[in-house]
């Protein structure tokens, strides 16, 4: 899908998945994630499988084309992780992660979570920014030997 595509389409839906669709589209996700975050999804389905809580928020094109995609789970009690999540490249810059973020929060609360963490690497400014912009707070960092710093962030519900 071209930009100009998406920019003259300027409709997508969100839906909400529960952790057993979210395991039967592992495959689907786990492509979609390679295009926003190339990385080694292979067993991806069995990540996902471990998780309490899984829940996920996609927003698809009018074609039900994934365009969008937030991905968390239970991490600790009444902590929503969120985890995985990005929007393709051609979709960019017209809300999509914002709306899936407060689609996911909003279900997070709803589901009698009291608060969301989540984490980004440090070079990913664009994630850092939204996350304040969404009330969430600096917790703390991950310093790894080897691997891109990361910000720890939570926000109450």
């Amino acid at each position: 899908m071209s930009r100009s595509r998406f920019e003259l389409m300027q409709v997508y839906r969100i839906e909400h998945w529960d952790g057993s669709r979210c395991i039967a589209q592992a495959e689907v996700l786990a492509a979609f994630l390679d295009v926003v975050l190339p990385d080694d999804w292979s067993n991806f389905a069995e990540k996902l499988a471990g998780r309490r809580s899984l829940s996920a928020h996609v927003a698809l094109d009018e074609q039900g084309q994934l365009i969008g995609l937030k991905l968390g789970y239970e991490r600790n009690r009444g902590v929503f992780n969120s985890w995985i999540g990005g929007v393709a490249p051609e979709a960019r810059g017209h809300g999509i992660a914002s709306d899936l973020m407060d689609a996911q929060h909003a279900w997070a609360k709803e589901a009698g979570f009291r608060g969301v963490e989540t984490a980004t690497r440090q070079p990913n400014q664009a994630m850092a920014i939204r996350n304040l912009k969404a009330g969430y707070m600096v917790a703390g960092l991950d310093v790894t030997p080897g691997e891109p710093t990361k910000i720890l962030y939570y926000k109450g519900l």
